[in-house]
């Protein structure tokens, strides 16, 4: 009984280890996947949300040169608008740059995607206190909440719209 058992024992370790296949050998699913990766920097999703955040930075700083002297929001208005339609395009520029990333490496996309989000909040507030000073003067002193809103939230769109998806 003991040596059927035994033997038994040896047949199911040899179909056991047939089947694992041997220690040496590479699974085949990593090797396609190696396969079809693209020769992406790993951190080029990052240089493309270094270039939004700086055109970022700069539209505000063109933004609070045209706030400096306070104009009459009739003349600031149409010229942020201006602005604003400048660096629209711009920014749609780079994110057809930011989705063409998505298309050749996920991964990059998806670390780009963390770098922004790790980095946005530093630019977002920094405009706030670039613009502080127009903040104040347009809503406190003249009532202007659409120069307001302008400095505000639509500049903050141009940042959304570079890393829409």
């Amino acid at each position: 009984m003991k040596k059927s058992l035994s033997i038994v024992f040896v047949c199911v370790l040899i179909v056991f280890s047939l089947a694992c296949g041997k220690k040496g050998e590479t699974p085949q699913a990593p090797a396609a996947a190696a396969e079809t990766k693209t020769n992406v920097p790993s951190n080029a999703g990052n240089v493309i949300v270094d270039e939004i955040l700086a055109t970022f930075d700069q539209c505000v700083a063109e933004a609070a040169a045209l706030a400096k002297e306070k104009p009459e929001a009739a003349v600031l208005l149409p010229q942020l608008e201006k602005l604003y339609a400048d660096y629209g395009v711009k920014m749609a520029a780079l994110n057809a740059r930011f989705l063409a990333l998505r298309d050749q490496d996920v991964f990059a996309f998806r670390r780009a995607n963390g770098y922004m989000t790790d980095n946005r909040p530093k630019h977002v507030f920094a405009k706030d206190n670039t613009l502080s000073s127009a903040y104040a003067y347009y809503n406190l002193e003249k009532g202007e909440t659409a120069v307001v809103d302008m400095l505000s939230n639509k500049i903050v769109k141009l940042l959304d719209d570079a890393v829409k998806q």
